[in-house]
């Protein structure tokens, strides 16, 4: 059973809270849809405008109507993007920014790798603590330790502010990132003979250590693109997608690949060890609170989230995980958070998901299903109660007033009533094709939306399987990518042997609640089967030997007679 049902709408960016979105009528509006909580960005460079300056107000007036309306609160506590860390602390020493290896230039983002930053992390979450001491307004918390948008993600496009140097790729060029590297690979390799042997290089000491030849970065078809007019975009797009994944090269053998993947298990581990620092500290002021991490990205090696390993470090610390990457689409939101969600179940950790812009209102009901479906607690969104003008779209709403997602979700909060899903099949996440092709990353989320249409999944990648989560499931699916050899091989093999069933062909798998490609998806529960119908129009589906009528953009409940 969902114990707790969290549903949390964006209500604060930058500086004050909007003045209309503090009347009270506007709270009842929350309560009455049945958002439980409103976030806020809680950012140092607003609490600390002046050194030793400490001033809370922007944040005390929602509080305190919080509390006259029953309703929590979710403080997103970021530290490390441009817009967050003070103009006072930029212009010290200790302000380190990203660098780029691709262009050698620096972001107005902090490094991760930063000496003087975990002291600064520490205070910030120290003095918020110290603050609001009554934490009985706090519905959870959320950390902003990277990113643009305070991701636990390297710097991407976007943001708040846009007049610094930015972009996907790769950002480790800072000096402390370099000797991060050389202290990481002198701990992997005894001698230098031995690194050499792996490497296929002649590095006459260990100092002389680099890093690898950029086997993909930010192209230059980005920077191309911005010049494109809007409405000759989608067409552009669709002819680069195809010719770069008709011309993609693969690995076929990786052996003198081993210094790019000791780069990119480094470069993703670096993000995973600064989320860990994080939890550890944020769990040290808020012992009683729950905790989450915000990801996002598609896993690509590039943006520095190993979903799984943050899910597990998550875990340790009895947090959990935002994923911030929903969209209109059911098909590819589902495979998207996937990874989030079964690690999640499988570590024992909690997760909620976030749209990527803003849903459509009517995409509420897909939202609903999602979290049911997945094992959420809930979901973040910005568009139950309007808020004015949003800094992600630079549309405007009407400050205060409910939308039609308010009516949606008000009407179908019945449904987090529901148990958790039986899922018996799991696909392959190939982490190590991935780091060396990363182009797989989109093959296998398209195959995997469409395959969802028709069969309920997880996604389980190699640090799972390691760790012994293959053992849960009867069925695992090899869409895209090769099974590493080594370790993850032989577990697949023993578990072979115990009877799983390992496949390329998802048809081997029956499916006797959905076997049409209509857009209704399906997930069985212990005694219930939920269906969700994506379209705008009502679809009679064949269910075993009966028919059933779910109307357009709708969840309907059978009975599960098994």
């Amino acid at each position: 059973m969902i114990e707790k049902r969290e549903i949390i709408q964006q209500w604060q960016y930058l500086g004050r809270v909007h003045p209309e979105l503090l009347e009270d009528k506007v709270f009842e509006h929350c309560q009455k849809s049945g958002i439980t909580s409103l976030q806020s960005y809680l950012y140092w460079a607003e609490i600390e405008k002046e050194p030793e300056k400490i001033d809370f107000s922007s944040y005390d007036i929602l509080v305190e109507k919080l509390k006259e309306h029953n309703l929590k609160w979710v403080p997103f506590f970021i530290l490390g993007p441009d817009y967050a860390t003070p103009d006072w602390f930029k212009k010290t020493n200790e302000s380190v920014y990203a660098q780029c290896l691709e262009h050698k230039k620096e972001s107005k983002i902090q490094s991760i790798w930063n000496p003087f930053l975990p002291e600064w992390v520490d205070r910030f979450l120290r003095i918020v603590s110290e603050h609001y001491q009554d934490k009985s307004v706090l519905e959870s918390i959320c950390l902003g330790i990277s990113g643009n948008w305070g991701e636990s993600i390297y710097p991407v496009e976007g943001g708040f502010h846009k007049n610094f140097h930015s972009h996907q790729g790769w950002w480790c060029e800072d000096k402390y990132a370099v000797q991060d590297f050389k202290k990481y690979i002198i701990r992997k390799y005894d001698s230098l003979s031995e690194l050499n042997n792996a490497w296929k290089t002649n590095f006459s000491s260990f100092e002389l250590i680099n890093f690898p030849n950029l086997r993909y970065s930010y192209p230059l078809s980005r920077e191309i693109y911005k010049f494109i007019p809007f409405f000759l975009r989608p067409g552009v797009k669709f002819i680069y997608n195809l010719v770069k994944n008709n011309f993609k090269k693969e690995i076929k053998d990786i052996t003198g690949q081993q210094q790019w993947l000791d780069f990119t298990e480094w470069y993703m581990a670096s993000m995973t060890n600064w989320a860990e620092f994080w939890f550890e500290t944020a769990r040290k002021y808020f012992p009683d609170s729950e905790i989450y991490l915000v990801t996002g990205g598609n896993g690509n090696p590039m943006l520095g989230a190993d979903f799984s390993a943050q899910t597990k470090i998550a875990a340790k610390y009895k947090g959990g995980i935002r994923i911030t990457n929903q969209t209109d689409d059911y098909s590819y939101s589902f495979a998207f958070a996937r990874l989030i969600s079964s690690a999640s179940k499988f570590y024992g950790s909690y997760f909620t998901t976030e749209e990527v812009w803003i849903n459509k209102p009517e995409r509420v009901m897909m939202r609903i299903f999602d979290v049911i479906t997945s094992g959420a607690k809930g979901f973040y969104c910005k568009n139950i109660i309007g808020t004015g003008r949003d800094y992600c779209t630079k549309k405007d709403f009407s400050a205060g007033e409910p939308t039609k997602g308010a009516e949606i979700l008000s009407k179908n909060l019945h449904y987090f009533q529901l148990s958790k899903p039986i899922v018996k099949a799991a696909i392959f996440f190939p982490n190590t094709s991935i780091a060396f092709e990363p182009l797989i990353l989109d093959l296998l989320y398209k195959q995997c939306a469409k395959l969802r249409d028709v069969l309920d999944f997880d996604l389980l990648d190699e640090n799972m399987i390691r760790d012994g989560a293959l053992e849960k499931y009867q069925y695992l699916l090899v869409l895209k990518g090769k099974i590493p050899e080594g370790e993850i091989s032989e577990r697949i093999k023993n578990w072979i042997k115990k009877g799983g069933i390992l496949s390329s062909d998802p048809k081997i798998i029956a499916s006797d609640i959905d076997n049409e490609y209509d857009r209704v998806y399906a997930t069985r529960f212990a005694d219930k089967i939920m269906y969700y119908n994506a379209n705008d129009f009502e679809v009679r589906k064949k269910v075993g030997s009966k028919f059933i009528k779910i109307e357009g953009n709708s969840i309907k409940i059978e009975q599960n007679k098994l």
